[in-house]
């Protein structure tokens, strides 16, 4: 009974993967089409398990416009690469290549632990970042936060009414993602399902991906209508 218990939890937790594979193609290729993910630029999960926490990000160095289901690896909190048919775990760059089999050639975005920050702190179900060129330059000219109020889509991002002030914090970028994970949480506005990191583009949040997907969407109309504001000022 318990082995056909089991069998049964990896079959559906395999469909759901297979499923989830597919959600996160359509939006890298949405995003990409839009400019937002170019190259091998941004990075996308979807929360798989809350208990353990795991979910499904992509891969590292991958072109965001051809990823196909080979291009996503479950891993757990600690960024550590687990396997979907078992309870074993590979610690990324530590295991022997006999002991990693297929995940050898592969490894989770190098971003991984920051996404783990923002499922554990907001309860998020998927986390979605893109390198915006209006995001990246905003957040290099507007000091440490970027401040928007009545406006009719700021209630895309889940509020009742356009007047409201939000406000959008803005981290100093860091190639130490421990570091970035540790202080992430710290800046995180709980109204707002977002952050910017300083000439690295927008991390968005929400409690399906449909929600995320829609939440960078608004957060990209904001930061397009600011950058047309500031130079309407300068005429």
């Amino acid at each position: 009974m318990t082995s056909q218990i089991n069998t049964t939890r990896k079959i559906n937790k395999d469909v759901k993967l297979d499923q989830t594979k597919s959600e996160l193609i359509k939006v890298s290729t949405s995003f990409y089409q839009r400019g937002w993910m170019l190259g091998t630029s941004g990075n996308l999960s979807i929360l798989i398990e809350e208990n353990p926490l795991q979910f499904l990000i992509t891969v590292s160095g991958k072109d965001k416009g051809e990823l196909t289901e080979d291009d996503f690896i479950l891993v757990n909190e600690s960024g550590v690469i687990a396997r979907s048919n078992s309870d074993e775990a590979i610690s990324i760059g530590i295991a022997s290549p006999s002991a990693r089999n297929d995940t050898s050639s592969v490894k989770p975005s190098a971003e991984t632990l920051l996404h783990s920050a923002i499922y554990k702190h907001v309860g998020a179900k998927a986390v979605f970042h893109v390198h915006t060129t209006n995001s990246t330059l905003l957040s290099m000219k507007s000091g440490d936060k970027i401040i928007f109020s009545d406006l009719e889509m700021l209630k895309g991002l889940g509020l009742k009414t356009h007047d409201v002030k939000i406000t959008i914090p803005i981290i100093e970028n860091s190639q130490d993602m421990k570091y970035l994970a540790t202080i992430a949480p710290n800046y995180i506005n709980e109204d707002v399902p977002g952050l910017l990191l300083k000439g690295h583009g927008i991390y968005a949040w929400g409690k399906s991906p449909q929600e995320a997907k829609r939440h960078v969407e608004i957060f990209e109309f904001l930061f397009e209508y600011r950058m047309k504001e500031l130079a309407l000022e300068k005429m």
